[in-house]
């Protein structure tokens, strides 16, 4: 679904495809919502983070979750996402996933990104090749350039002022929520 950006260091490779996710989905959809953003830790996790905090900000979302550190897998997203659905009164969205695990790039294919929908689950195919079409024709991105990067290392929330209001980071134990539900799994 998605190119090499890091292995042919396309310029805005990241922010082209971050757009166009959001640009699959109506502004309806996105606008007062809650992303996840977290990964594997490979190359380039830690400054794809920030960029994906900025552009979430400048599309409307409400708040956007982050695995301490960025460290998050992917079946651990998946049940962060799930666990929290509507959680402080706000719409889940979805998660970007930053692992090589899929859509491998980078210098030695050790980054990707993917995108799951609210479920949890991999996005259907009718919206990936949305997003792939997207690819091809945008023409510009939003990024709240005036956000600062925020520390994913310290567990807590970050306020900020944004255009669409007060836009939050929170930075939350990766572990704690996963080890919870790996829990609940081995009781079934």
């Amino acid at each position: 679904m998605v190119g090499k950006w890091a292995l042919n260091h396309e310029p805005y490779y990241l922010h082209n495809f971050v757009q166009s996710t959001f640009n699959a989905f109506s502004a309806e959809k996105i606008k007062g919502s809650i992303l996840v953003v977290s990964g594997d830790g490979r190359y380039y996790s830690k400054d794809a983070i920030q960029i994906i905090i900025k552009m979430t900000d400048a599309n409307g979302a409400r708040r956007i979750w982050v695995g301490q550190n960025g460290l998050l897998s992917t079946p651990a997203v998946s049940a962060v996402v799930r666990e929290r659905v509507g959680a402080d009164g706000f719409k889940e969205n979805g998660a970007f996933i930053l692992t090589a695990s899929h859509n491998p790039g980078g210098p030695n294919e050790d980054f990707g990104i993917k995108y799951n929908m609210e479920n949890g689950g991999p996005t259907p195919k009718g919206v990936t090749d949305k997003i792939f079409e997207n690819t091809k024709t945008i023409k510009e991105y939003f990024i709240d350039e005036g956000l600062p990067d925020v520390d994913i290392s310290t567990i807590g929330v970050s306020s900020f002022s944004s255009p669409d209001g007060k836009f939050d980071v929170d930075v939350f134990d990766a572990a704690s929520g996963y080890v919870k539900l790996m829990k609940y799994a081995i009781t079934m």
